[in-house]
């Protein structure tokens, strides 16, 4: 094996730090998340560049950009401290224990469930790690992409990627309104019903708004009032607030009547779609991320809570 750029790449933890500002693109951001001073994150950086000859990032203003070099350094880091992490967990599964890190990074629906499953799977293997990361379906896509994470939670998941998906839960879309509403006490609603209603719109892109697009265009349905916020949190406290209606997943509802919302009967809903856990085709799974997932898709109907989910369903589509 040729080792001559093994002798000028410097140490692990240069790549390492380098790593951290090519994800902030800031030095500063990088040393206060290292633990670090700014000179000394520079300091290593110059270091590496000059080990291997080439700059590895350019300032503009005061943003930082990488190189085509920086580039490849970067992709090249990923997945050198990707097998490093593997080879750990597997070592010690052959040892008798699990131990390691497993990276989930899910959109913003998801964590209203994420916590029942990871709360039973951290209590009965305390020696895992677990960190998940929260964001719109844009953001976790860009990171599916890069490979930063074990796994990846969409109800709608990209097409345009070569990934493994695995159907877990399903994901029904109820639209909902205020107790105060009118339509709140009516038994049977007819989208005519809606008409005058403002819709509560997630933001284009997002799977939840996905779904409902492609719902509207299937049965020849029309929203004529309008507002987009591009947090399911938000939407919720706006339907409080009798701001206007909004089609959200049911697991956004998790203390139902308890804060002053009412999942409304309408004829064509809840729209039925899924929760898909993915990772990309070429992941290379360690014994502990194989494990998590044979946890999850053997386990998720038992720690989560389906019967209630059921019978929010059964309650809007029982009356059609």
């Amino acid at each position: 094996m040729d080792t001559r750029l093994l002798t000028r790449l410097g140490t692990l933890r240069q790549v390492e730090i380098f790593l951290k500002v090519a994800e902030k693109k800031s030095i500063a951001r990088a040393a206060d998340e290292l633990f670090l001073t700014q000179p000394s994150v520079s300091n290593q950086i110059k270091k590496l560049s000059e080990a291997l000859n080439i700059e590895l990032y350019e300032v503009i203003g005061k943003q930082i950009y990488l190189t085509a070099a920086g580039d490849h350094v970067v992709q090249a880091g990923l997945e050198l401290f990707e097998v490093i992490r593997r080879l750990d967990e597997d070592i010690n599964a052959l040892k008798g224990f699990k131990s390691g890190t497993i990276k989930i990074a899910v959109v913003t629906t998801a964590k209203y469930f994420l916590p029942h499953i990871l709360g039973p799977y951290c209590k009965e293997y305390p020696d895992i790690d677990v960190e998940f990361k929260v964001g719109n379906r844009a953001q976790i896509i860009e990171r599916l992409k890069k490979n930063l994470d074990d796994f990846y939670i969409f109800s709608d998941p990209p097409d345009d990627l070569d990934i493994v998906r695995y159907k877990f839960l399903p994901n029904p879309l109820a639209i909902i309104a205020s107790k105060s509403n009118p339509l709140s006490s009516r038994k049977k609603l007819t989208w005519n019903d809606l008409s005058d209603q403002k819709f509560l719109l997630r933001e284009d892109g997002s799977g939840t708004n996905n779904a409902v697009m492609n719902h509207l265009k299937k049965h020849n349905l029309t929203i004529n009032k309008k507002m987009v916020i591009e947090s399911n949190e938000a939407i919720k406290h706006a339907v409080i607030e009798n701001m206007g209606v909004a089609i959200i997943s049911a697991y956004v509802l998790s203390k139902g009547e308890a804060d002053g919302l009412r999942q409304l009967a309408v004829k064509t809903f809840p729209i039925m779609s899924n929760w898909y856990l993915v990772h990309l085709r070429e992941k290379k799974l360690s014994s502990v991320t194989d494990h998590f997932l044979k946890f999850v898709l053997n386990k998720h109907q038992d720690i989560l809570p389906m019967k209630k989910i059921e019978a929010q369903i059964n309650k809007a589509i029982k009356k059609y």
